[in-house]
């Protein structure tokens, strides 16, 4: 059973801190999850199971009040009728079963069932919530009932500022609507006298039970579905996530749509300075693509604003090559000829101290597509020594991006079966330009890329802690203008 019980976060967006960026998402919950956790959050309250065993007639209630031949008030009494006006009639010879029926007299819920849920959006901001209501009803030893009966609440969202409040509607029960349906009867009970019962248990159902759901059921349905949504409007980190580094989720507006709840959510990220790269601010959630088929929620990234948040996370890394490695000694070699040739100073066969270092000063892109992503993370080979000036050699990896969503983090992983290395513009290195390539990505291949993948787990992103939606088994979607982190039903 999923529900969604967290605890208190923050409501509002704070102004941004020094070191700290936000971030535009977009967290949506599906109607039909919506509707599956509130059937399951009743029923385990048993809403309805309080009205069981509540008699309707005898003892404190006077259907047979209204039955012909008995006297006003006197129902409760066993000689409840009206001799004097019945005569012979209840003496066996005419109509029996209607003697035994008035002598029963007694309206009892036996059980009760549900209640169905249905969900109506009569704004973006108000959803009525509509229960229907099984109660099995038993005129005892003659009649067994089936009746059906809606009760209809609802919650209103009011936005103050950047928070959003819950506020419960009316909880009623509508005139109008009852049905009835005969389950089982007595045999020896005539179909007009039937008909003529169920007349009058109809009238006094219509005017019974409204009361008896609105007291006895509305303020509990009222409480819970009043909880389940400010819960739901409260969203935390995992309780793991701790420190001065730590990640934010703001709930800044909600609204009902028919195919889910929207909401928009600001992440807040540490972000040193001249890490930011430009990105939105804001969204329109109205142009994502609809939810999946299947899922019960999703978390939308527009990949500017995912390519800010690896911009934020992104630390500069070194890799220092051991200069003997024979790659690296072919490649020194490389450059330091061309280093030459571009000067007039003669080979020198020893070069002195010489230093091969991988660097990554740039986070990494994602760049999505129409059902996959790419990562393009862009480099330098730097050679420095002493007898010889530095020699730069831009690279750019791209790879087939894998997004891993477990322990409540969501991980970039690259695919090292698709990684291919290129060289970038570099006007200096025109000649034997091949060759190089050729070095530059063998180098990359064995020093970098098997690392690659542990520099991109430090740029984890801590994904938002929903009781009731679990994460860890999500996966990412894409389109050319999202990213969407889908969970599917259970």
């Amino acid at each position: 059973m999923l529900l969604f019980w967290g605890p208190l976060l923050c409501w509002g967006l704070l102004p941004q801190a020094q070191g700290e960026a936000q971030h535009p998402l977009c967290l949506r919950i599906s109607m039909d999850q919506l509707k599956t956790n509130i059937s399951d959050l009743l029923a385990e309250h048993q809403v309805l199971e309080r009205m069981i065993k509540v008699p309707l007639t005898g003892e404190g209630t006077a259907i047979l009040d209204h039955l012909p031949y008995v006297r006003e008030g006197l129902s409760k009494k066993s000689s409840g009728l009206d001799l004097s006006l019945v005569g012979d009639l209840l003496s066996g010879k005419s109509l029996p079963a209607l003697g035994k029926l008035l002598q029963a007299g007694r309206l009892i819920i036996e059980d009760a069932r549900g209640p169905e849920v249905t969900l109506k959006i009569l704004s973006d901001s108000l959803l009525q919530v509509t229960l229907r209501s099984k109660l099995y009803l038993s005129l005892q030893g003659i009649l067994r009932l089936k009746v059906l009966k809606n009760i209809r609440a609802g919650v209103r969202l009011e936005q103050m500022g950047s928070k959003t409040q819950v506020v419960p509607e009316e909880c009623q029960t509508p005139p109008g609507y009852l049905s009835i349906t005969v389950l089982e009867k007595r045999d020896t009970l005539p179909a007009y006298l039937v008909n003529s019962v169920l007349e009058l248990v109809t009238g006094f159902l219509d005017g019974v039970l409204p009361f008896l759901l609105q007291k006895m059921v509305c303020p509990l349905v009222s409480t819970l579905l009043n909880l389940l949504l400010e819960d739901l409007l409260h969203i935390t980190l995992p309780p793991a996530i701790s420190g001065p580094e730590d990640f934010q989720y703001y709930i800044t507006t909600t609204r009902f749509t028919e195919e889910a709840i929207v909401m928009e959510v600001q992440l807040v990220t540490r972000c040193g300075p001249g890490q930011k790269a430009p990105g939105p601010d804001y969204l329109d959630p109205s142009s994502l693509p609809t939810l999946a088929q299947g899922s019960m929620a999703d978390l939308a990234f527009w990949p500017e604003t995912y390519n800010v948040i690896l911009s934020c996370l992104h630390k500069s890394k070194e890799i220092h090559v051991d200069p003997q490695e024979a790659t690296a000694a072919a490649l020194i070699q490389l450059l330091s000829l061309r280093e030459l040739e571009s000067s007039s100073k003669p080979y020198n066969q020893s070069r002195g101290h010489v230093t091969l270092t991988i660097r990554t000063p740039d986070a990494p892109m994602i760049h999505p597509e129409s059902n996959m992503a790419t990562i393009i993370q862009e480099g330098s080979l730097v050679l420095s020594g002493s007898s010889h000036t530095f020699v730069s050699v831009p690279w750019k990896l791209l790879s087939k991006a894998k997004f891993v969503s477990r322990n409540q983090k969501l991980t970039l992983q690259s695919t090292p079966y698709s990684t291919k290395i290129i060289l970038g513009p570099n006007p200096a290195l025109t000649r034997q330009e091949t060759h190089l390539e050729a070095l530059v990505s063998e180098l990359l291949q064995g020093k970098f890329c098997p690392h690659y993948n542990e520099l991109l787990r430090e740029q984890d992103l801590p994904l938002p802690n929903i009781k009731g939606i679990s994460f860890n088994k999500a996966q990412m979607e894409f389109s050319k203008e999202s990213m969407l982190l889908t969970v599917p039903e259970e």
